[in-house]
């Protein structure tokens, strides 16, 4: 059996999971690998570790995807809400490996590692950023 890189498919199950699921104030909030820069509130979803964990029997992998909530406020605000409710929201669809549809892959067991709370100051924003962490072990179909 060849063994494949499972990071394409898995970062694009994950987007297609999300992608409208998320709403803030009344609106989908942005999902994806690459964000508009025009965007206020969005989740950029990226693999963060992969190993391969081969019996023999077939390919298996464990993938540790990212996805950042991310506010952009004036300096002023600093409200933390948004990015909670995102993360709750990205907690509810991402749970079910089923929701985690791949072509090539199988996600087995999906479990959330921790969330990373973050803060960045500039001159002209306050950016409030939560990172939750999902580990994936996934099957290479035959």
């Amino acid at each position: 059996m060849i063994y494949r890189d499972p990071t394409h498919e898995i970062l694009k199950a994950y987007v297609n999971a999300l992608n409208g699921s998320i709403i803030w104030n009344g609106s989908p909030v942005a999902v994806g690998t690459k964000i508009a820069q025009r965007e206020t509130e969005y989740v950029l979803i990226y693999v963060e570790d992969l190993n391969n964990m081969s019996t023999g029997d077939g390919p298996i992998y464990k993938a540790t995807v990212a996805m950042q909530a991310v506010s952009l406020q004036d300096v002023n605000e600093g409200d933390e809400t948004p990015v909670n409710r995102i993360i709750e929201q990205i907690i509810e669809v991402i749970s079910d490996p089923l929701m985690i549809l791949m072509n090539n892959f199988k996600c087995v067991m999906v479990m959330p590692e921790g969330i990373t709370p973050d803060t960045e100051i500039t001159e002209s924003s306050y950016n409030i950023l939560r990172t939750l962490r999902m580990s994936n072990v996934i099957e290479q179909k035959k």
